[in-house]
C-alpha cells in the first residue's frame, strides 16, 4: 500500500517552533536554524508569520510568549493532552485493544508502533506473547520498554525529542523511514469520524504517522471507543487506506454497523 503525501514544510515548523516555546518559554533564531535546518531568513518569517497571528512576541535575537500571563495551553495544539496524563485514561480499553492487535501479528515479521499510548500498551503485550519481531517507532517509552527483550530488533526514528510526549519528530525522524519496509503499522488516533477519518492533536506527529504509513504493507488503526466520532485538528487519513480499526467493547453496536455499511471493518476486543 502507498499513501502519497504532500507535507506543509512551514507547519511543520511552526509546530516545532511552538512546542519549543512551550517547553522554554523562549526561543532563540540561532537555536532554530540549527534545530529546523532552516536559513535565518526562514526563521525570521515563521516566526514573522506566528507573531501575525498572536502565537508569540517577537524580541532581538528570537520570540517569546506573547505575555506573561499566557500558558501553556493557550499556545498548545488542539487542546494538547501530554502523554503521561492519557496514558492513565481508559487503561482496561486500551489493554483488550492490545491483546486484540497483537492477533494481527505473525512471528518474525517487522512492526512500526507510533507514539500512542495504547501502541504504548501494545509494545508491552508485544513484549511478552513474541519472541522475534522487528519494532520501528518513533516512541521513546517503546524504545525502552523493548530494550532488553532478547530476540526484537528495535529501530528508534531518532529526531527531535518531545519531552511532553516521549516521542521523536521532524524531518530527522522520518530520514530511517526511507530505508525500511514494514509489515504491519499500528497507528493510533485522537480522533475517528466517518466524515472527517483519522485525525490527531499535532501536526508534528501527523508527519511521522503518513511516513510511516507510506513504508507499511497495511495500516491497523487502535482506538478506544471514546475517540468514535470525534474530530481532532490535523488530518491524518481517510479511512479507506486502513485495514481495520481495534477498539474496545464498550463502542456501541449501532455505530459499528454504521461503519460497516460504509465498508470498514471494526474489530471489537473482548
Amino acid at each position: 500500500m502507498q499513501l502519497e503525501v504532500k507535507y506543509i514544510i512551514a507547519e511543520q515548523r511552526y509546530s516545532i517552533i511552538l512546542e519549543k516555546l512551550r517547553t522554554d518559554g523562549i526561543v532563540k533564531t540561532t537555536d532554530l536554524k540549527k534545530l529546523l535546518s532552516a536559513s535565518s531568513e526562514t526563521i525570521r518569517k515563521d516566526l514573522k508569520y506566528l507573531e501575525e497571528v498572536d502565537k508569540l512576541e517577537r524580541v532581538h535575537g528570537g520570540a517569546i510568549i506573547k505575555n506573561k500571563n499566557q500558558t501553556s495551553s493557550d499556545i498548545s495544539e488542539d487542546k494538547y493532552i501530554s502523554f503521561n496524563v492519557r496514558q492513565c485514561q481508559n487503561p482496561e480499553m486500551k489493554h483488550s485493544i492490545a491483546l486484540s492487535a497483537a492477533e494481527l501479528i505473525k512471528e518474525g515479521q517487522s512492526v512500526g508502533l507510533d507514539s500512542g499510548t495504547t501502541s504504548f500498551e501494545l509494545a508491552k503485550v508485544l513484549k511478552q506473547k513474541f519472541n522475534n519481531l522487528t519494532i520501528v517507532t518513533n516512541s521513546l517509552v517503546n524504545a525502552h520498554e523493548l530494550v532488553d527483550k532478547k530476540g526484537f530488533t528495535v529501530i528508534a526514528t531518532g529526531g527531535v525529542l518531545t519531552p511532553d510526549e516521549n516521542s521523536f519528530v521532524s524531518d530527522f525522524a522520518t530520514l530511517i523511514l526511507d530505508k525500511v519496509n514494514l509489515d504491519i503499522m499500528f497507528l493510533t488516533a485522537c480522533g475517528v469520524s466517518l466524515d472527517n477519518g483519522i485525525t490527531d492533536q499535532r501536526m508534528a506527529e501527523v508527519m511521522i504517522h503518513n511516513k510511516m504509513m507510506n513504508c507499511s504493507k497495511k495500516v491497523v488503526v487502535l482506538s478506544d471507543s471514546t475517540k468514535f466520532n470525534e474530530v481532532s485538528l490535523y488530518k491524518v487519513c481517510p479511512l479507506d487506506v486502513v485495514e481495520c480499526i481495534v477498539t474496545d467493547s464498550h463502542i456501541d453496536d449501532e455505530l459499528v454497523d454504521k461503519f460497516s455499511k460504509e465498508g470498514h471493518n471494526i474489530i471489537v476486543s473482548n
